[in-house]
C-alpha cells in the first residue's frame, strides 16, 4: 500500500469517516438486484418528498393545492401527480425552499446555467456527495487517492488552494480554470500534468477539447492517464475521438449539474450512463408530463434523494434524454440512460487566440435576481453583445452593468462588449441558446 492509499484509508476511518461509510454503502448498492434498487429509490423519493412537504412552505403549499397524498408516494400514480418544478419556480420561491434551521448545513451553490438563467440553490453539507464520484471513478479503474487534473470552473483563491492541497495531501489535485484559457495557462497546465501524472483528467467538454487541440498544435504529449471524463455539454463520437487521440485514454461521459451534482456516468462499456438511482431519481417525461418508455426522448426531470437543506423534487433540468432498458453487462446493476441531448456550450474566442469558457455561465450568479434570462452573442467581427431580460430587483441594472464591466476587463479591451436590454430571447427547441457565436473556429 502506497502513501496516498494509506492516507486515504486513514482519513476514511477518521476525519472523512462519513465519506468512507457512504462509499461502502454505494458500492453495495450498485450490485443490488434491479427490483431492490427500484424499491430503494422509491422509498427514498417518497421520504424526501414527505420531508419537503412538511419542512418547506413551497412544497407544503404545492402538495396541498394539488391534493397530494404523502402516505401513498411510493405508488407511481401518486408520485406522478406531484407537479413539475422548473428553474423559474425555484428562482422565484428560493426562500420558501429552505427548511427552517437548515442554514448551518447549507453549502451555497451558484450557477448561471447553460440556458442563461442564473440560479441560487444549496447542497446539504452533511451528505458526502464526492463518494458518488469515487464510485463512478472506480468503474474506469481510477481510485480516489490517485492524482487528478481538472479543467473547469474550479478557480481557487490563494487560501483555498493551500487548504485544498493540505486536505488532499499526498494526493495532488491540479486545476486549469476554464474561465479564460490561453496558450500560457495551458502550457503551465501541461507542465503540471507532466509533473503530477494524474490518473484522471476531468473537465467541461469545451475546455477539454480546447486543451486537446492545444496539445496537438504544439506537438506536446502527456503521461497517459487511466481515464478522461467530460461533462457540461454533449459528447458526440467525433469529439470523443478527438479527445482520446490527444490525451491517449478512453473518454467517459458524466451527467451532473449544479442543482443536484453527480447524477449519472458511463462505465467502461460506454453503453449508456448508469443512473445513481440510490441518490437521484431521474424521470423522462413527454410535453404533458407523462412518463416515457425506454428509448423515447423527452424532458429530464430529477429528484435529489439526499438534499434536506434545499429539496429538489421533480425538477426539470432543461435537458432532453431517454432511459435505457435492460441491465448493463459490466456487472453494475444501476439503471441506465442514453447520453443527454441538451445544452451545448460554445467557446467565445478573442483575436489574440485566447478563449473564454464557462465562467460566462455564472457571470450573474452573485445576483441572480438581477436578470431573468441572458444570452451572449459573439459576432463575426469578434465583438460581444450580452442580451439581458432584466430582473425585478431595484438595483438590477447596476448589478448587470458591473457584471458586464468584469467581462470587459477579462477581454482586456481586445473586443467591444456591449449590453442590450431586451424584453425576450429567442427559443430553439423550447430552450434559450446561451451562447451564439458567428466566429469561425480556427
Amino acid at each position: 500500500m502506497g502513501l496516498a492509499e494509506w492516507s486515504f484509508s486513514v482519513k476514511s476511518r477518521t476525519v472523512r469517516r462519513s465519506s468512507g461509510a457512504y462509499l461502502a454503502e454505494l458500492e453495495r448498492n450498485q450490485h443490488l438486484a434491479p427490483a431492490e434498487l427500484a424499491a430503494l429509490e422509491s422509498r427514498r423519493a417518497a421520504s424526501i418528498a414527505r420531508f419537503a412537504a412538511a419542512a418547506t412552505p413551497y412544497y407544503g403549499r404545492l402538495f396541498a393545492e394539488h391534493g397530494i397524498d404523502v402516505g401513498r408516494l411510493e405508488e407511481p400514480s401518486e408520485w406522478q401527480r406531484i407537479p413539475i418544478t422548473d428553474r423559474a419556480q425555484v428562482k422565484q420561491h428560493e426562500a420558501e425552499l429552505r427548511p427552517a434551521g437548515s442554514e448551518r448545513f447549507a453549502r451555497e451553490a451558484l450557477t448561471g446555467g447553460s440556458t442563461g438563467e442564473p440560479l441560487r440553490t444549496a447542497h446539504d453539507a452533511r451528505v458526502p456527495a464526492l463518494a458518488l464520484a469515487w464510485r463512478m471513478y472506480s468503474w474506469w479503474g481510477v481510485q480516489p487517492w490517485e492524482n487528478l487534473a481538472r479543467l473547469g470552473r474550479w478557480g481557487f483563491g490563494r487560501w483555498e488552494t493551500v487548504r485544498n492541497r493540505i486536505q488532499w495531501w499526498p494526493t495532488a489535485q491540479v486545476y486549469l480554470d476554464a474561465a479564460l484559457i490561453d496558450a500560457e495557462s495551458m502550457r503551465a497546465f501541461h507542465r503540471t500534468i507532466v509533473r503530477t501524472r494524474p490518473a484522471l483528467i476531468e473537465g467541461y467538454v469545451g475546455a477539454v477539447v480546447e486543451f486537446s487541440n492545444f496539445l496537438a498544435s504544439e506537438g506536446l504529449t502527456i503521461p497517459t492517464p487511466t481515464a478522461v471524463a467530460t461533462s457540461a455539454a454533449p459528447l458526440p463520437p467525433p469529439t470523443r475521438r478527438l479527445i482520446e487521440a490527444a490525451l491517449g485514454a478512453p473518454v467517459y461521459d458524466e451527467y451532473r449539474g449544479s442543482e443536484a451534482l453527480w447524477m449519472a456516468g458511463e462505465c467502461r462499456r460506454q453503453d449508456g450512463l448508469h443512473i445513481f438511482s440510490d441518490a437521484r431519481r431521474i424521470e423522462v417525461l413527454d410535453s404533458q408530463g407523462r412518463p416515457l418508455p425506454p428509448g423515447e426522448v423527452g424532458d429530464i426531470v430529477v429528484t435529489d434523494l439526499t438534499n434536506r437543506v434545499f429539496p429538489i423534487i421533480r425538477y426539470r433540468m432543461g435537458d432532453r434524454g431517454s432511459l435505457m432498458d435492460g441491465v448493463c453487462g459490466c456487472g453494475v446493476t444501476l439503471p441506465r440512460m442514453a447520453q443527454p441531448e441538451g445544452r451545448t456550450t460554445d467557446i467565445v474566442r478573442l483575436p489574440s487566440g485566447k478563449a473564454l469558457n464557462h465562467r460566462m455561465m455564472a457571470m450573474f450568479a452573485a445576483h441572480p435576481e438581477a436578470v431573468r434570462l441572458f444570452q451572449v452573442h459573439q459576432r463575426a467581427d469578434y465583438s460581444i453583445a450580452v442580451r439581458v431580460v432584466i430582473g425585478d430587483s431595484h438595483d438590477a441594472k447596476r448589478h448587470i452593468e458591473d457584471a458586464v464591466a468584469k467581462l470587459r476587463r477579462r477581454v482586456a479591451g481586445e473586443v467591444p462588449v456591449i449590453v442590450e436590454y431586451v424584453d425576450a430571447l429567442p427559443y430553439t427547441g423550447a430552450k434559450t441558446k446561451y451562447v451564439i457565436s458567428d466566429v469561425t473556429n480556427p
